[in-house]
């Protein structure tokens, strides 16, 4: 068998791979998790698309949400409407399907930095199971849409620079376009910033492109197609709704500077987001040890500026949230190959310098602690509370001292390869065997009793639902209960909202809500009362508005004076009385 027989039976090897890996780390058990404020709004925003046709000008509970563009929530609104809105391993199908996307544009991006399958396996597989990646990968939000389609950009932008065919450049440059296109219409400008600007900064800092005359005229194509995609929604909402799209663009870049602060230096954690690669990731940044040692001295360079870049430039934002380190972890991921690979080549040259024994020692028997710890954690967490039955406690086990036992040897052998396969191995256990049993742990509360229950009482569909008592509903109840949630001020609107039955929701006793021209009018059927909150009574994230009554109103008259109007001749019937 020659050279390039093998490098094709790796390659087909290494798509089996990532494929299986996806599938796990993204879309199994992925409907296990509660839906969490910002799947809420999108799922509420596609819900309204399919039931009101508002695709162009897209509302969350019906009122107009054009804070994000609108392809991710067009893509869950086509999933919804085919599988159906309640189906959450389906609405969360698509951010798997762009996670996946991910991992294999780094798997092409490496190679065209590298030309090593190998470097693309290793990168591709940090990625794939770092916990933010595997997470928004797991979750219907916006951030793993925009910066999956902008790592695309990226690998088809490098691609194109090192390779000066003519002919390909205007191919490539077109799908350019494409994809920064579509990266915009999913979350805006973040990914520029946060992705593609810090890309730019290490490429040129290290390679240096000099002639740039040659791609002026494809570049200028890739963004003539790029503002095409990008634009078009956005001047039609300012075109349609120009009022409310200034307000929101007003409030958007308000909130950057005043919502979340935190200090400058809050992101310099980032490694941990990773997870599992923690430590390798930190020992990656590392730089006098990598520029002394590291073979592939650009390669590690280009990545940690990059890193570092897009790590300063988020930095510089006041508004921080950990979520929005998601795009840090792609070039870290690169970074880590890069440690993980120059060890594997002086291993394998046995060149290796004490200070490379033990920094692999470190940080494989830490991994190989966590996986035999891992048992411990689960006994006390799940089978100590009967939250996971004994075979199954058993084979996790088995699979993760197994896992343990493999990263000793490992370390023994000095295989660099078979630490990144274990590891992966390792995350991949956990989402086996401990996702589908999270539920009891995720949720505390003996009092639980979901609002999602109201969706079962079908007489109570054909009624609209108002919301009294406070002026913020939240938008995860409005989900659950699956059907738009008006708001009413009963002591500001006296008048009753409509002349037949409705629903209200309430924190309180809807009896203490009312006023009494109010009562006097309707008949008040309390259904019950759910608390959807996670945490048991006395903990700092058991809030009372997620605890609300459920009641159906009828209104018992239908007077042709208003409630006001009614309080007021009741008053001077009693007045005239008393004379």
């Amino acid at each position: 068998m020659n050279f390039e027989s093998i490098q094709d039976n790796n390659r087909y090897a290494h798509a089996i791979l990532l494929i299986i890996t996806c599938y796990i780390s993204f879309f199994l058990f992925n409907g296990e998790f509660f839906v969490n404020i910002m799947e809420a709004r999108n799922f509420v925003t596609a819900r309204e698309m399919i039931e009101k046709g508002n695709w162009l000008v897209p509302t969350m509970n019906g009122e107009l949400r054009l804070a994000k563009p609108p392809l991710p929530t067009w893509i869950t609104a086509f999933f919804g409407n085919t599988f159906g809105m309640e189906n959450l391993s389906m609405l969360r199908f698509p951010a798997g399907i762009m996670g996946s996307l991910m991992v294999f544009f780094m798997y092409q991006f490496t190679i065209s930095l590298s030309g090593n399958r190998i470097k693309a396996l290793t990168n591709s597989l940090v990625l794939v199971s770092s916990f933010y990646v595997l997470y928004m990968s797991r979750t219907g939000t916006w951030d793993i849409y925009c910066h999956s389609f902008m790592l695309g950009a990226i690998w088809i932008i490098h691609s194109a620079f090192k390779n000066h065919n003519s002919k390909s450049l205007w191919i490539k440059f077109s799908f350019t376009g494409v994809l920064l296109g579509l990266s915009f219409l999913s979350k805006g400008p973040v990914a520029f910033f946060a992705l593609l600007l810090p890309f730019l900064i290490a490429y040129f800092s290290v390679y240096r492109l000099k002639d740039l005359k040659q791609y002026w005229k494809p570049i200028v194509l890739c963004l003539f197609i790029f503002a095409i995609i990008s634009f078009w929604w956005p001047v039609y909402i300012s075109i349609a709704h120009s009022q409310e799209a200034a307000a929101v663009a007003k409030l958007e870049s308000g909130s950057w500077m005043n919502r979340h602060v935190r200090p400058f230096y809050y992101y310099w954690n980032f490694p941990i987001q990773s997870g599992i690669w923690t430590l390798v990731i930190f020992t990656s940044l590392l730089f006098p040890y990598a520029f002394k040692n590291f073979e592939t001295k650009k390669e590690y360079k280009f990545a940690l500026i990059w890193t570092l870049s897009s790590v300063i430039l988020l930095s510089l934002i006041p508004e921080k949230k950990d979520r929005y380190l998601l795009p840090v972890l792609i070039p870290s991921a690169l970074l880590a190959g890069q440690f993980l690979h120059h060890l594997y080549i002086v291993f394998k040259n046995e060149s290796a310098k004490k200070a490379d024994h033990i920094l692999f020692g470190i940080n494989t028997w830490t991994i190989a602690i966590v996986a035999f710890s891992l048992p411990i954690v689960a006994f006390f967490m799940f089978q100590r509370q009967n939250l996971m039955s004994v075979p199954t406690f058993a084979l996790f086990s088995i699979f993760s001292e197994l896992v343990a036992m493999s990263l000793v040897i490992c370390w023994i052998n000095r295989n660099v390869r078979g630490m990144v396969l274990s590891t992966t191995s390792l995350l991949l256990i956990v989402v086996i065997f401990i996702i589908p049993h999270t539920g009891g742990i995720l949720n505390k509360n003996p009092h639980f009793k979901s609002i999602a229950e109201v969706r079962n009482l079908t007489d109570l569909h054909k009624y609209n639902y108002y919301s009294i008592g406070e002026h913020d509903f939240r938008i995860e109840l409005v989900y659950e209960i699956g059907k738009e949630v008006k708001q009413w001020n009963t002591k500001e609107k006296l008048d009753l909202p409509e002349k037949s039955p409705f629903v209200v929701i309430s924190t309180e006793n809807p009896k203490d809500v009312f006023t009494k021209p109010q009562m006097s009018k309707i008949k008040l059927d309390i259904i019950s009362r759910y608390d959807n909150n996670m945490q048991r009574v006395g903990k700092r994230r058991n809030k009372e508005h997620f605890k609300k009554y459920v009641s159906l109103v009828t209104p018992i008259s239908i007077p042709d004076k208003t409630c006001e109007e009614t309080a007021i001749t009741e008053m001077n019937n009693s007045k005239d009385n008393e004379n």
